[in-house]
């Protein structure tokens, strides 16, 4: 074995023996090249696109095809593969086609090349890629065009392997070989010998689901694919299901492998619920990869409308559990496009709504829970999940604001009536009872919101001790500031 050592096309290379004309006419595609077939050849290429779609022509002698692969496995033991162009010319021998000036080796890749898209990412045969590196402009600058009938703007390119060390795999001076016809004046090529992708036969992808329409999350959703040929063949390979929303794809596990009746099929559990209706659109689609690119091509299925409905976690409430403290529900993080709605129940009566509530007086020693349902509406809601519940305890006692406590207001005199506002409390909604008190004692019978004051009152110090009072919470107590009757 020896390295191969790809000529350099440049100033020095550009100079090569004058070709005695034999013909003006350039060649066709689908005609056979007089070298052809090349008997330093193992095999020939098939090129491709970006996308992995087999291509034979073009519009881009500066950048001809991203990835080329040999048509056999490499029985030898090479790991890597580069790409090399090759100037035909009519002085050279059939059985001498290795002597054609070559150019400068590129698109050295180690094989398979799993950064190819499928199903080149697994190939077994030798890979290579060729991107803006397959730039056969340069190289026809480089080289005499040719006149000979037959050879008119025609050029070879080559696939070579070598070993982990760089050393030539192939016996030397063979390689994967395919001939393009260019148009120089176009800028455009095409597949002369031989035409690769024309024997691939067209597939077509039909998807099912079941249930067909629509799932709740977390139910069991089984995708079929059957895959048909044009002949009605059933082809070897593999089906990726897909969902996509709003035009961004994501797989759906992993490639299922095509049964003998042409079927692939995956049941999964673990589909998102769907956004609202009217956002964004979900769909599930099926791509099909053969694994014989050259026998039959890709196809992928019709887009599929599907619905998943949301379903509620087990709500958590968390909070001190007391008349007039907050209380907060959750559901965990919602998926896209989720929205919640949550009911408080006390003892199964409802007195409130919103995640979260300030516990009522008419909860005290009833046991608390909070209710959720989900929806992607105008999707139908889920079925309602209930908290673990707490019981209620008393409230704290309510105080008045500061300086907006109880205060006595009218004339404290002999025979005048004084009244007493019970201010403004911590609580709203409170009821209130009166207490009067002369020089702090209890007034008996003295328990309405006014005082008429008597003789017997002149001299003593006059107050008034309010109670807010609420169910659920414990007693609050006020006593306002005494004033001296006159």
């Amino acid at each position: 074995m020896r390295i191969r050592k790809p000529v350099v096309i440049g100033a020095a290379t550009a100079a090569v023996a004058i070709m005695m004309p034999l013909s003006a006419v350039p060649a066709s595609a689908g005609t056979t090249p007089p070298w052809e077939p090349d008997p330093n050849a193992v095999g020939s290429l098939t090129f491709y696109n970006s996308t992995g779609q087999p291509i034979t022509s073009g519009s881009d002698l500066t950048d001809l095809f991203a990835y080329a692969e040999a048509s056999t496995t490499d029985a030898t033991d090479g790991t890597k593969a580069y790409l090399e162009f090759a100037a035909p010319a009519p002085e050279t021998p059939v059985n001498a086609t290795g002597d054609f000036l070559t150019g400068t080796a590129f698109g050295e890749d180690t094989f398979p090349v799993t950064t190819a898209p499928p199903p080149l990412n697994t190939a077994a045969n030798p890979v290579a890629t060729g991107g803006t590196a397959a730039n056969l402009a340069n190289f026809i600058a480089g080289t005499t065009a040719q006149t000979a009938a037959g050879y008119v703007n025609v050029y070879q390119v080559r696939l070579v392997t070598t070993g982990p060390d760089g050393v030539g795999t192939q016996p030397d001076g063979t390689y994967w070989e395919d001939d393009i016809l260019v148009n120089p004046t176009a800028g455009t090529w095409v597949e002369e010998y031989p035409v690769q992708g024309t024997t691939a036969l067209s597939t077509t992808t039909a998807l099912t689901a079941s249930p067909a329409t629509s799932a709740q999350q977390g139910a069991a959703v089984t995708l079929t694919a059957t895959i048909t040929a044009s002949d009605a063949s059933i082809p070897a390979g593999s089906v990726q299901f897909n969902d996509v929303i709003d035009g961004t794809t994501t797989a759906i596990g992993t490639p299922v492998t095509v049964n003998a009746s042409g079927v692939a099929t995956l049941t999964v559990s673990d589909l998102l619920p769907s956004p609202p209706s009217g956002t964004y659109a979900m769909t599930l689609t099926a791509d099909f990869a053969p694994s014989n690119s050259a026998a039959y091509s890709p196809s992928t299925s019709s887009s599929i409308p599907y619905t998943v409905n949301p379903v509620a976690n087990v709500p958590t409430i968390s909070g001190p559990h007391q008349v007039g403290q907050k209380e907060t529900c959750s559901d965990g993080t919602l998926d896209f496009g989720v929205t919640a709605s949550y009911t408080w129940l006390a003892s199964g009566t409802k007195v409130g709504t919103g995640s979260s509530l300030v516990v009522p007086g008419s909860a005290y020693k009833k046991s608390l829970a909070c209710q959720v349902t989900v929806s992607d509406a105008p999707g139908p809601a889920s079925a309602p999940l209930s908290s673990a519940s707490a019981t209620v305890s008393l409230g704290k006692a309510p105080t008045p604001l500061k300086n907006k406590g109880p205060a006595l207001s009218g004339k404290a005199a002999v025979g005048k009536t004084v009244t007493v506002k019970p201010g403004t409390w911590s609580v709203k909604g409170l009821k209130f009872k009166y207490q009067w008190l002369l020089n702090g004692k209890v007034i008996k019978g003295a328990t309405k919101s006014s005082l008429k004051l008597s003789r017997s009152d002149n001299g003593k110090k006059l107050s008034c001790r309010v109670t807010a009072y609420e169910t659920g919470y414990a007693n609050g107590l006020a006593t306002t500031k005494s004033v001296k009757v006159t």
